[in-house]
């Protein structure tokens, strides 16, 4: 068995039907986004068997150790590389930023073997838990109108990234997302320009908006991605992101797709609600882990 450094677009294809291998075929897209910032692809690497691609990890802008392993090659003596390549990374990562940013990780809640080997790695289980929601586009689809004042766009394109971020991190109370990151999303395979909504009042302010993509797995079914979703708080509690996302899941619809996936944090309960609201039902829990790395 052999690590090597990310060698050409043709290991990236190779990833790809990794995880549809692993059963990970929904993390796709986020695989596709990282695969868009330089900074990541620098931490890619990859483990052969017989010139065999058995399995990659990389540490993705947010912090986070993302690894895949074929099924019959998971052992300990491979777990342990990838997470200390993992840790590795993030301390160069540390050092050229002049920052002490932990890695993360995360799991389904129900993956008892990978929490063990989180745990036994020096990882800390977080309290915070994400949650994945799904719905069918096969049955009777919710519709809120917008109020009045405001109306629902597409993005003009890559110009308007940087207004774009100043809305989602306003939306959310952060600063995690960035231009380079907001363009990373926009230039996946699965993006679609017409399907990236925002609300804009009309004194054209952006007020709210919903990023949704598709993806066609393997059995050839669409599935259509509505995340992630905010809204300004100046605009809050006004039913916008209800009709983004009545709109975004009638597009998916018109376009084949047969169900609507999201997520959001187990903290943000008005997401949640709003999800419950719009038909959608919790289909997964993932626990979080961090470490401290030392520069």
């Amino acid at each position: 068995m052999n690590k090597d450094s990310l060698q050409c677009q043709n290991d990236i294809l190779l990833m790809k039907a990794l995880l549809i291998r692993a059963g990970e075929e929904g993390a796709l897209i986020m695989f596709e986004e990282s695969m868009q910032s330089e900074a990541v692809q620098k931490t890619i690497r990859v483990w052969r068997e017989n010139n065999e691609l058995i399995a990659f990890a990389y540490v993705d802008d947010y912090a986070n150790l993302r690894f895949t392993i074929t099924p019959e090659h998971i052992c300990t003596v491979l777990e342990n590389e990838i997470v200390d390549w993992g840790i590795r990374c993030m301390q160069i990562r540390n050092q050229q930023s002049h920052e002490n940013q932990t890695l993360d990780a995360s799991c389904k809640s129900n993956d008892l073997k990978r929490i063990d080997l989180f745990m036994r790695s020096g990882f800390v289980k977080e309290e915070l838990h994400s949650l994945d929601y799904s719905r069918s586009l096969t049955i009777s689809l919710p519709f809120f109108p917008l109020p009045a004042g405001f109306i629902i766009r597409s993005v003009k394109g890559e110009e308007e990234a940087g207004a774009l971020v100043d809305l989602h991190r306003a939306a959310f109370g952060t600063q995690e997302m960035t231009v380079e990151q907001r363009l990373a999303i926009m230039r996946t395979p699965q993006y679609l320009l017409d399907f990236d909504l925002v609300v804009e009042t009309d004194d054209s302010d952006l007020a709210a908006f919903c990023i949704c993509e598709m993806g066609t797995r393997s059995d050839g079914k669409i599935i259509g991605y509505t995340d992630p979703i905010g809204t300004h708080p100046k605009y809050q509690r006004r039913g916008l992101a209800s009709a983004l996302i009545s709109v975004e899941l009638r597009n998916l619809k018109e376009k084949g797709a047969i169900r609507a996936e999201s997520g959001t944090s187990s903290k943000n309960i008005a997401m949640q609600r709003l999800f419950e609201k719009m038909g959608f039902t919790c289909s997964a829990e993932h626990v979080w882990f961090s470490k401290n790395v030392i520069r």
